[in-house]
């Protein structure tokens, strides 16, 4: 049975809500994996960043503030990804908010998980602020046609809380040793019971282009 997701207006906020509700069913049934082979530059430096409008996410009756994205940063340094999600003030709450990280790691909109972004999403990248920890996890295509999970796990991460942002650093290793160079898309959403998301932001919105790491 395919899980139950809560709908929003168009057909692209559904799908993203299925994929990241089927990601986090595999979150909490798997286990880490390793992954691939050829390792990337240590030295290699790169940066992404991209804001959106304060006051603009959407509201539910069930999660009294909406986590309201404002500003994503990537960062790529040392063989590492550093993502920063920052929140308009006092609306991360440390109990509920979570935050998905979609990534197109190859840069293809045909691979991947397909976005109405226009970005084929590799990975996803789950962090939840209530257990301080982010799933990394794969895109599988296969499975996804098929109502199953979009994406397998391949790793966690610790994530970093300050008062309106969370963080955090993923090896490159963790993404089949990609170069850095990639673009990606960020959404904040609470699960209101289990399998059953509510995506309130976007960052960038949906329908305009992604943020690029370059």
């Amino acid at each position: 049975m395919a899980p139950a997701f809560t709908a929003f207006s168009g057909r692209a906020r559904q799908r993203m809500t299925w994929c990241r509700t089927a990601c986090v069913a595999a979150m909490l049934a798997a286990t880490a994996c390793t992954g691939s082979t050829a390792a990337p530059s240590s030295t290699q430096t790169m940066r992404g960043e991209v804001s959106d409008p304060t006051g603009d996410a959407l509201s539910d009756p069930r999660v009294p503030v909406a986590p309201d994205l404002v500003r994503a940063t990537a960062d790529v340094v040392a063989g590492s990804v550093t993502f920063v999600i920052h929140f308009a003030p006092g609306t991360l709450d440390r109990q509920t908010t979570r935050v998905s990280v979609l990534l197109d790691t190859d840069q293809d909109g045909s691979t991947g998980i397909q976005q109405a972004s226009g970005i084929g999403a590799d990975y996803d990248i789950d962090l939840a602020a209530g257990t301080s920890q982010a799933a990394i996890t794969k895109a599988d295509p296969a499975s996804c046609a098929a109502h199953l999970s979009c994406f397998v796990p391949v790793g966690s991460m610790a994530v970093i809380l300050t008062a309106d942002s969370v963080q955090v650093i993923v090896p490159l290793s963790l993404l089949g040793n990609d170069d850095g160079r990639l673009s990606f898309q960020a959404s904040s959403y609470v699960l209101v019971a289990p399998l059953i998301s509510v995506v309130f932001d976007f960052i960038p919105d949906s329908g305009l282009q992604p943020a690029r790491v370059q």
